[in-house]
């Protein structure tokens, strides 16, 4: 199997001649080509199994368009054609991840209704309703959000780091039907003059279809002597995330989990 992080972060430009650049040519695009087929093609999963802690996961389909991440990664030669923004790939197995940290970032803004200079003033009590069928005050959505998010204990004490709860990254088990998990798309940016002619951005994203888990080690965390278990973190988690998506781009569609 292919390491597809070396192979669009090494091997993509490789063995190119880039004199194009000198006198306004147009590049090799045909053999960019060749290599944007190699990317988007079928049988490219590699399935990473569960680290050992793993102790509860699910998995969720990402729907149309697909799902976009690293695109701030720089990917550009100023070839016709060629994949333009980049995209996170594990460094060790190769495949496209969503990162640990990615995933409890997301979690994490969830909880926020306010923030003041970079401190919490307000917590959003929504998703925790929605799944409890309950109302929750604000002592109880901090005490809560420590537990999963600062690895705090009831009374504000920093838990060992065996009782915490770890948000590992989320990996594809399951390519779209033609058996892909990257495909292409484009993006036509405007810039400031919404009537000039756009000039297309082509790009690589995970393919809508694709089966992503989510992995976690979570424990049971207690809310003013009430028992929050972690079946039901894991409830909330999974409401969020089919709720607001993941990655880049969710305003406009992307990122979309069912």
């Amino acid at each position: 199997m292919r390491n597809l992080h070396k192979a669009y972060y090494k091997d993509y430009f490789k063995d190119l001649q880039f004199a194009y650049l000198l006198n306004d040519g147009e590049g090799p695009k045909n053999e960019i080509k060749n290599r944007n087929e190699e990317l988007t093609s079928p049988n490219l999963l590699q399935r990473i199994p569960k680290n050992s802690l793993v102790n509860q996961a699910f998995e969720l389909q990402i729907a149309y368009p697909g799902l976009v991440t690293g695109v701030g990664i720089n990917h550009e030669a100023k070839i016709e054609g060629e994949f333009k923004l980049g995209i996170h790939f594990d460094w060790t197995h190769g495949m496209p991840v969503v990162y640990g940290s990615s995933v409890k970032g997301v979690l994490r803004s969830a909880f926020i209704c306010k923030q003041k200079q970079g401190k919490i003033i307000e917590y959003d009590d929504y998703f925790l309703k929605e799944v409890t069928k309950r109302e929750w005050s604000q002592e109880e959505i901090k005490i809560l959000f420590d537990a999963i998010f600062e690895g705090k204990d009831e009374k504000g004490n920093n838990l060992s780091i065996y009782d915490r709860d770890i948000f590992f990254d989320a990996v594809i088990v399951k390519p779209d039907s033609k058996g892909r998990i990257l495909c292409s798309d484009s993006i036509t940016p405007h810039g400031e003059n919404p009537l000039k002619n756009p000039i297309p951005i082509t790009f690589l994203k995970i393919a809508p279809g694709c089966k992503m888990e989510f992995r976690f080690k979570l424990e049971d965390s207690i809310v003013n002597g009430k028992l929050f278990r972690k079946e039901d973190k894991i409830k909330l988690f999974k409401e969020i995330l089919t709720t607001v998506g993941i990655g880049a781009k969710t305003n406009v569609g992307y990122g979309q989990l069912k």
